[in-house]
């Protein structure tokens, strides 16, 4: 029995969520040894250029709720696997953001720089735990706040009793963030009685990906 295509769209935009998506593609600056040019200002780490962002609908699952897919070998805990409306085209190399917010549990190892702030890996959303290597704890929106992919350490009016940690100090911070994910593998297209009814998309977190 076919299953007609605006059912499957009709299920995903009233279960699905909205994510932030962008296309990825390579970078311009690949050489002819197919690597990246380490000193191009243009693409993220990898090589890889997200462009053209939108919002989309799609049903998120958790990849361990599939055991067939687990047992590949292909997929690890912790993916997911991302099912969009069939008229919009998710492919690999892509960009995932989540709009809620998750704990990028490992958190991000830092060392204290010359700014006003330091570099995140994620955009943090609230902060878990603050912690320097000389045992010092930190909170949010007293020692320091998050804007955007920043955690800020100087601002203007920021109270006497916040606390910064010392130039080249290294500390980590664990926090909420808005997770990015990656299209790492292609897409499974469906099909049904001879129409496209949209694909399957599996995402690992992008940290994940960098740190191979």
């Amino acid at each position: 029995m076919s299953i007609p295509v605006s059912a499957v769209d009709q299920f995903v935009e009233e279960e699905g969520e909205q994510v932030r998506h962008m296309i990825g593609i390579r970078c311009f600056c690949h050489g002819a040894d197919g690597q990246p040019d380490p000193n191009c200002k243009e693409h993220e780490v990898g090589g890889w250029l997200f462009l053209e962002e939108r919002t989309i609908t799609g049903l998120v699952t958790d990849i361990t709720q599939r055991r067939e897919l687990m047992e590949t070998g292909v997929f690890e805990p912790g993916d997911c696997m991302f099912s969009p409306l069939s008229e919009d085209t998710v492919s690999e190399g892509d960009k995932i953001i989540f709009t809620w917010s998750l704990p990028h549990g490992q958190g991000d190892p830092l060392v204290r720089s010359s700014q006003d702030y330091d570099t995140l890996y994620y955009e943090a959303v609230k902060s878990i735990l603050c912690y320097d290597e000389n045992k010092v704890f930190y909170k949010q929106d007293r020692d320091f706040r998050f804007e955007g992919k920043k955690i800020v350490w100087q601002w203007t009016g920021k109270s006497q009793d916040g606390k910064t940690p010392r130039m080249f100090t290294r500390y980590v911070v664990k926090y909420h963030a808005y997770i990015e994910w990656l299209v790492f593998v292609p897409p499974v297209t469906r099909v049904s009685a001879g129409e496209d009814i949209g694909s399957k998309v599996m995402l690992r977190k992008k940290h994940l990906m960098e740190r191979r």
